[in-house]
């Protein structure tokens, strides 16, 4: 079931709502959010529920051994036999395939290939489970006692699939203490309003225009970089609608969800991006495996790497995924190495404040270009998961027919406010919009009205995406896969 789904909007929305706020007490609200959670992943993975359910009880037996009173070996033995078991399910159904086609190809074997469906979402709920561990172990969080309480942390719907990677610690109060009254539940309609109108309205229709550059007879170079371009908008869209959504249903129940994203695309760096960029992936990574590696502290070039090559191993079992990861190793590193500080720099503004500010504008016109760059081409990377030496190299200008012709310029014009649209929405042009008239009107003036704007976006929004998704062929998100 995907939250861009009418069964999920008007069905199992509609009951949950109605079985959660008739119950008062936080305990059995517990039990009905565990339930509908549970029914939610089964419906579209009936089998591996039973898996998710065994790996937090895993998880949770880890968890009661290290938080015993024993050595210190015994304490470290017992993290390590939970790493590797959450590594071990992750590995057995994400890359054992790949690796095994890999020892094929490279040494003429003929291992049979074990061809196992991977379960929706377990790159996500297999690093939630084991940061709750490495979190007992470190002492940053106590060990929870109670197992329904550690199967709802990790299969709460909104974020079980797709993110954001919540952390034990960070909604452990919130398991036994929380409340939504009206303006909670409204704020949460209307973050997940929007993350719906980001999937439905605007990624769908990227991913289409993505998939019909990508399509055309004669290549051309402006239609493979429009292609990525659009795809680009399109896992920006979809990503950061979902992680809206999810959001915005914690809100509704009492929960308070970090931020996953920060409008990346308007940074101008990579090293700025990836702070913006799936914010739960990036803190997971420095705080389980950079840090730990020693960080900036030893052997920085090693650690970015292994970091980088993890994250991209992380977002699917094939080569292109990797590389992207290298690619991004490489360019964070040239950026630490001087590139940041380059961009940085001004003249004296005291002895020459014109040129000061004309060199300021230059740069940041330049390291916007240069991260957009890097950003489309890092994700036509991303993008090419069979065929990508040929992939790229039509985007510079490799087996295509010539820079641009009438097919793609007719494609563009038809897509042409989809794409307007879309780069204004990527930047925090509405954000803006609002500080600025609550600076006018003062908070009080301003209450009412961004009350009755917020409702009629639920009501809009909603409609729209409604409209859209009737008669519409099922579209998961991206990050599903991952």
């Amino acid at each position: 079931m995907v939250f861009s789904h009418l069964l999920f909007l008007y069905i199992f929305m509609f009951f949950l709502l109605i079985a959660y706020f008739a119950i008062p007490n936080n305990f059995w609200r517990r039990g009905v959010l565990t339930v509908f959670s549970l029914l939610f992943y089964a419906f579209g993975e009936p089998k591996y529920v039973f898996l998710m359910i065994g790996l937090v009880l895993t998880d949770y037996i880890f968890g009661r051994l290290i938080a015993c009173k024993t050595s210190s070996a015994w304490r470290k033995t017992w993290l390590v036999l939970a790493v590797i078991t959450n590594l071990g399910v992750l590995g057995l159904f994400k890359y054992l395939g790949f690796f095994t086609e890999t020892v094929n190809n490279i040494f003429g074997a003929d291992i049979p290939v074990l061809s196992l469906t991977m379960p929706i979402g377990i790159s996500f709920f297999t690093f939630q489970t084991m940061s709750y561990v490495i979190d007992v172990y470190r002492e940053d969080v106590p060990v929870q006692k109670s197992f329904p309480k550690l199967l709802l942390y990790v299969s709460f719907f909104p974020q079980l699939i797709a993110g954001p990677i919540v952390r034990y610690k960070d909604i452990e109060a919130q398991l036994d203490n929380r409340s939504a009254d009206i303006y909670e539940i409204q704020e949460g309609l209307y973050r997940f309003s929007i993350g719906l109108a980001k999937k439905v309205l605007i990624a769908d229709n990227c991913g289409a225009a993505s998939g019909m550059f990508y399509s055309l007879k004669e290549a051309t170079v402006s239609g493979q970089w429009l292609g990525a371009v659009f795809f680009t908008l399109q896992l920006y869209f979809d990503f950061s609608g979902y992680s809206d959504m999810a959001i915005g249903l914690g809100r509704i129940f009492g929960f308070r969800f970090r931020e996953n994203f920060n409008y990346p695309l308007i940074s101008g760096s990579a090293t700025e991006f990836w702070r913006r960029w799936h914010m739960s992936l990036g803190t997971f990574f420095r705080d389980y495996v950079y840090i730990p590696l020693g960080g900036n502290r030893h052997n920085q070039i090693r650690n970015i790497f292994v970091v980088w090559f993890l994250t991209g191993m992380w977002h699917g079992a094939s080569w292109n995924f990797m590389l992207w990861g290298v690619y991004y190793g490489i360019l964070l590193l040239i950026e630490k190495k001087g590139l940041l500080a380059f961009l940085s720099s001004v003249p004296d503004a005291e002895n020459h404040p014109a040129r000061a500010r004309f060199v300021r504008v230059c740069k940041q016109i330049l390291s916007h270009a240069y991260c957009i760059f890097i950003t489309v081409f890092g994700f036509a990377i991303f993008y090419f998961e069979k065929g990508l030496p040929a992939g790229i190299g039509r985007l510079f200008g490799v087996g295509v027919s010539g820079f641009t012709d009438l097919f793609t310029m007719s494609v563009l014009m038809e897509h042409i406010w989809l794409l307007i649209a879309a780069c204004v929405l990527a930047c925090p042009v509405i954000p803006a919009i609002g500080e600025k008239l609550k600076g006018k009107l003062g908070e009080d003036r301003y209450y009412v009205p961004m009350r009755l704007y917020k409702t009629a976006c639920v009501i809009l929004l909603t409609a729209a995406a409604t409209v859209q998704l009737v008669g519409n062929s099922y579209s998961p998100f991206l990050y599903f896969r991952f």
